[in-house]
Order: structure tokens, then C-alpha cells, then sequence
């Protein structure tokens, strides 16, 4: 049976190196776009938790975590109330601003506004280029990373809140968003005045963090308590909608396999339908008839699965030189893997039928 199969898939070199093809690009959908969408998650997560607080206070109507702009809605008088928590050391506003646009073009780009002073307390950012944010203007700083990825110098301009933004310093270590601007300048431009997104809140100790939460929800039923070190696990899992969006590029990526297989072995079951007639009238038996046609198809899909992954390997070294981060989830790779061999199976499943149930004396007439 093996050098049947052989002799078949290398008798249309072309429409079998097609037919593998039309199976890699499914299992590079798959792995390529979880990946980027995984990476970016993670990568905002960790940044998120670097931050230095313990203790992220947002309002009970916003998500856990969200994909979108945060609305102002905190008034800044919260901040006095924090402070007065036993246990509380340093407390922060901050602004959020979500825009789909990623710093290389593609996902999300997070813009923070900040009070510098009591942000920099918290998060011990430095800046290390330029000048700290003033109270207001127009200006933005800028982490190390964004700045070596994009080249941008003090004085480059860029875009944001709907105004264009004057660099005016560049910060490290990296904590949360890498632009930042003045609160103020953020609460004009949302018109929003004397309110912030979330409230970070540094503990006098770390390991009291969950004692001084239950007193800060205690101060309101409003508050929604997350803990910074929770970030990279929350964001690893995703928002619902990425999940569900995830789930489709899957689903869609082993259709086109099924697809490609079912047309592929169907037409390759017309064309050797006398070859049918001859195998039937030495006596194979329809299983073996089915198997050869299935082995063909589990071929052409492991082929395909195999020149997949190796390709989202090169496009995944390559994207990372332009500054992207994809993370190659194993569980991903196996499930794209596997659909791959299982749409393959399944897309051959007809063709199979068809030849095993062929009549020999019609099969060895058949022009």
C-alpha cells in the first residue's frame, strides 16, 4: 500500500504540493494569529505588573481587564480617602487610553496619563533621557524599548488623544503603557476633569497587600480590588472576545483544510477510477481501497502540518526582529496540528466512500 500511495501523490507533483500548501496555510492562521494575540496579552500583562504598586483600585461597572479606553469616572478625591487606609503608603491616578493602533502597526497601543511625581514614587520610573512630564501640555515620554524600536529621539512628535504629542523624555525600567502623558492633559481631551481611570496603591508592606484590599472594599461596594502580581496570569488568559475570536480562526483555518483535501482527493478519485477497477478486479477489498485513499489524504496533511510550523517558525523570527512579540503556545501548536491531521481524515472521508463503493465492471468501462 505504501508505494501505491507513493506513486499516486508523485504522479501530480504540482496538485500535491498545492493540496499541502492549502493545509500549512491553515495551521499557520492558527499558530501565527494566537501567537501575536497571546504575546501582545502577555507582554502588557507583565509590564502592567512591573509597575510597583500592589494594589490596582478600579470602579465595580468597569471589566477586570479591558481591551478598550477605561473611562474617567474615579473623582480624584478618592485619592484622600486611600491615603487614610492603615497600611497604605503611596497612592497614584492614572488615566487610561486604548487605540487600535500597536506600536508596530498592528493590536493596541496604550496611552497612561499620569501625575509624574507621585507615579514615579510608586512605580520608580526614571527618566533617563530629556525631562519628566510637566503638571499639563502636550508633551509625552516615552520608555527605552519604544524609543530604540521606533528611533525616536527628544523632540520627535507622535500621535495621540486626538493632538499631536511632543517626546519630551524617555524612561526606564518600562512600567505599563510605553507613552505617557500628563493627567491633565488627558482630562482635558476626554473632557473628563478631575477624574482618573484607576487608582495604583503602593503598601507600606507587600505581604499585608490582602488585608489593606478588604479595608479599601470595605471603604466602598463601588471598588474592584486586582492585584498587580494576578496581571500576567489574567492577561495570559485573554479577553472573551479574543478567546472567541480565537476559537473562529481555529474553526475557519480546518475548514479550509477539510476543503482543500475533500477537493483535491475527489479529483483524484475521478481520475483513477479504472485504477479502482483494476485493484477491485484483483481482488482488494473496499477497506483497503479506503485506506489507500485516507493514507494519501494523512500524507498530504502531515506534510502540511509539518511545512506549517516550520514556516510560523521563520515568519515568528522574523516578525520578533521588527519589534512584535508571538508567543508559540505548545497547547495551540498541538490543537492546530491535530485539526490539520483531523480535517485531512475527515475531508477524505467522501472520496473514500466513493471509491470503495465503485463497481469494478463500471470502474474498468469508465473512460
Amino acid at each position: 500500500m505504501n508505494s501505491l500511495v507513493g506513486s499516486n501523490l508523485t504522479h501530480h507533483p504540482g496538485r500535491t504540493a498545492a493540496s499541502i500548501a492549502g493545509v500549512a496555510v491553515g495551521v499557520i492562521l492558527v499558530v501565527l494569529t494566537v501567537g501575536l494575540v497571546r504575546g501582545m496579552l502577555r507582554e502588557r500583562g507583565k509590564r502592567d505588573a512591573q509597575v510597583g504598586a500592589e494594589i490596582m483600585v478600579r470602579l465595580s461597572s468597569q471589566q477586570a481587564l479591558s481591551p478598550t479606553s477605561l473611562p474617567l469616572s474615579i473623582p480624584m478625591a478618592t485619592l484622600d480617602e486611600l491615603r487614610k487606609i492603615p497600611g497604605v503608603a503611596r497612592v497614584t491616578p492614572v488615566g487610561q487610553d486604548m487605540e487600535m493602533k500597536g506600536d508596530t502597526g498592528l493590536g493596541l497601543r496604550q496611552i497612561d496619563g499620569i501625575e509624574f511625581d507621585s507615579y514615579s514614587a510608586v512605580s520608580h520610573i526614571r527618566i533617563v533621557a530629556g525631562q519628566p512630564l510637566p503638571a499639563t501640555g502636550d508633551v509625552a515620554i516615552v520608555d527605552s524599548r519604544y524609543a530604540a524600536d521606533h528611533k525616536t529621539k527628544i523632540g520627535d512628535t507622535l500621535e495621540g488623544l486626538g493632538r499631536r504629542l511632543t517626546i519630551i523624555g524617555i524612561y526606564d525600567p518600562p512600567a505599563s503603557s510605553r507613552i505617557k502623558v500628563p493627567l491633565a492633559t488627558m482630562q482635558e481631551a476626554r473632557e473628563a476633569a478631575d477624574k482618573c481611570s484607576m487608582i495604583l496603591v503602593k503598601c507600606e508592606k507587600p505581604e499585608q497587600q490582602e488585608e489593606v484590599a478588604r479595608l479599601i472594599e470595605a471603604k466602598s461596594e463601588d471598588f474592584r480590588i486586582i492585584f498587580t502580581r494576578d496581571l500576567p496570569s489574567l492577561f495570559a488568559t485573554g479577553f472573551s472576545g479574543f478567546n472567541v475570536f480565537l476559537d473562529l480562526v481555529a474553526g475557519l483555518a480546518a475548514v479550509i483544510s477539510m476543503l482543500v483535501i475533500l477537493l483535491t482527493m475527489y479529483t483524484t478519485v475521478t481520475e483513477r477510477t479504472r485504477q479502482i477497477g483494476i485493484l477491485k478486479s484483483l481482488g482488494a477489498s473496499k477497506l483497503f481501497i479506503a485506506g489507500v485513499i485516507e493514507k494519501e489524504a494523512l500524507t498530504i496533511s502531515a506534510l502540511g502540518v509539518i511545512g506549517g510550523l516550520l514556516f510560523a517558525l521563520l515568519a515568528r523570527a522574523l516578525l520578533i526582529r521588527r519589534g512584535m512579540t508571538i508567543e508559540l503556545e505548545p497547547g495551540y501548536i498541538i490543537k492546530a496540528s491535530l485539526a490539520g491531521l483531523a480535517s485531512g481524515l475527515i475531508g477524505a472521508l467522501y472520496p473514500a466512500m466513493r471509491a470503495a463503493s465503485q463497481d469494478p465492471v463500471d470502474a474498468l468501462s469508465y473512460e
